[in-house]
C-alpha cells in the first residue's frame, strides 16, 4: 500500500490511517468522511426507491381492498 505524506507533519503514513500516528491528526485525508457522504447517498437513493415503489404499486393495490 502506498503511504502518503500527512497533511500536518509531512511524515509518511497510509491513506486509510484513522490518524497520523506522528502528530494525531484524526483522519488525515478524510477517508472516512468521504465514505460516511457515499453511504448516506446510497442509503437515501435506496429509502427513496421504496417509497416510490410503495406509492406506485402498494398504494392503489390498498385503496382496491378497502374500496
Amino acid at each position: 500500500m502506498p503511504l502518503f505524506a500527512c497533511p500536518t507533519c509531512e511524515k509518511l503514513i497510509s491513506k486509510r490511517a484513522h490518524n497520523c500516528p506522528q502528530c494525531g491528526e484524526p483522519d488525515p485525508f478524510n477517508y472516512y468522511s468521504r465514505k460516511s457522504w457515499i453511504e448516506r447517498l446510497v442509503w437515501t437513493v435506496v429509502i427513496v426507491a421504496i417509497v416510490v415503489f410503495s406509492w406506485q404499486v402498494l398504494f392503489p393495490m390498498l385503496m382496491e381492498a378497502v374500496g
